[in-house]
């Protein structure tokens, strides 16, 4: 489990990774457990787990995202390993989140995959409020609950993939899903990350005490920062894009936070890439960063426009 998942990498990179997740599981075990213990909960202490949560979030997400493309370690099993646990710690599903997050590479900017779209025929006021909710938190909020459907008998997977739709893109997309989600190993295992959640998440709540809100908030505090950055690289790409999204500027010194994911259109077009190399593989590519990746999240808050306002 030494080795990063791709030769190409310095021999430094391993050990980056190694202190990067001890890293976040030790915040984790701070917010699920430690913290009431060892500090004294109010309210400048509470703010301050909240912002610490909310700020490693991406580093947290990138770990995980690392090993949904087998990039972190050598070999498919560790990643895995390492993914399912990390997902737990968040709340997510590591095989429906790699699932989901694959189809986003396959079938980038499909119909269900361009939120700052507004479909045709529908009333902004009512996409709007949508839209919203959804990268101010409900998109992670979708992904938390998405695992919910394998709890219950493989014939109601098969009916609610069938309620999405008949257009070609989708019905790729829904007979895929049908292969991943009907495999009984793989809902063997997606029912026991969500065993392990309900373990994990009862047990912080009853260390937490009457204090379990500033839990809840530092969990919120999360899924709301991944939730918001979630679809920014891809925000006003044409929906003809296919592989492309942004790349863009970011202090080096704050880049490991979100794993090079500054770089996101590298990384699309690059996918197997481990994370150590995308600035490199962005100065090869001779391309000018498109703005800074602060100003990437916020041309969201311009809300979803029609198709042919994005080129």
């Amino acid at each position: 489990m030494s080795g990063i998942g791709n030769s190409q990498v310095s021999p430094n990179a391993a050990r980056i990774d190694a202190l990067l997740l001890t890293l976040a599981f030790a915040i984790t075990l701070l917010q699920f457990f430690l913290f009431p213990f060892l500090i004294p909960v109010n309210g400048w202490t509470a703010a301050a787990l909240i912002i610490l949560c909310a700020v490693t979030a991406p580093l947290h997400y990138g770990l995980m995202h690392e090993t949904m493309h087998s990039t972190l370690f050598e070999g498919e099993a560790p990643n895995a390993r390492a993914g399912r646990l990390l997902g737990i710690t968040f709340g997510y599903s590591w095989h429906v989140i790699r699932f989901g997050h694959l189809a986003h590479h396959a079938f980038n900017r499909n119909s269900y995959d361009r939120p700052d779209v507004l479909p045709e025929g529908k009333s902004r006021a009512v996409v709007v409020p949508v839209y919203f909710f959804n990268i101010l938190g409900g998109q992670a909020l979708m992904y938390v609950l998405s695992p919910l459907p394998v709890l219950l008998p493989v014939s109601t997977t098969r009916w609610i993939l069938e309620r999405l739709g008949d257009d070609p893109e989708t019905v790729q997309l829904r007979e895929a899903a049908l292969r991943a989600f009907s495999n009984p190993e793989r809902r063997r295992a997606i029912r026991l990350d969500l065993l392990a959640m309900t373990v994990l998440f009862a047990a912080a709540i009853w260390c937490w005490g009457a204090a379990w809100p500033v839990f809840a908030a530092t969990l919120a505090a999360r899924w709301c920062v991944v939730s918001l950055l979630d679809n920014a690289p891809h925000y006003g790409t044409s929906v003809e894009a296919g592989l492309n999204a942004r790349n863009s500027r970011m202090p080096a010194i704050f880049r490991w936070l979100v794993m090079n994911q500054n770089f996101h259109g590298i990384h699309h077009h690059q996918p197997q890439t481990s994370w150590h190399l995308l600035p490199d593989k962005f100065a090869q590519s001779g391309k000018a960063p498109d703005g800074s990746w602060l100003g990437t999240v916020l041309r969201q808050f311009r809300g979803p426009r029609r198709a042919e306002d994005f080129h």
